[in-house]
């Protein structure tokens, strides 16, 4: 076989660049591809809030009866539960 100027490396390396050049514009330039054609996007959304908080929502004052206050002295003869 013969042995040619191959530049098949250079070739390679320019393609690289031509993609991350091309990538760059798209991303500088907003990113936004128009989907909506051209008249563009007539979508309204509203959101209604009430004027009043929910009232029947449970208030927790107090922990669980079962659980241990987390500053709770050790009681003797009782072992740590394993975690």
């Amino acid at each position: 076989m013969a042995d040619g100027n191959n530049n098949n490396g250079l070739y390679f390396i320019v393609g690289g660049i031509v993609v991350v050049v091309a990538l760059l514009f798209f991303f500088m330039s907003g990113g936004d591809v128009d989907t909506a054609g051209e008249g563009g996007d007539t979508t309204s959304i509203t959101v209604e809030t009430p004027d009043e908080p929910a009232t029947d929502a449970p208030v927790a004052d107090a922990p669980a009866v079962d659980a241990p206050a987390v500053d709770a002295p050790a009681v003797e003869g009782e072992t740590a539960p394993a975690n």
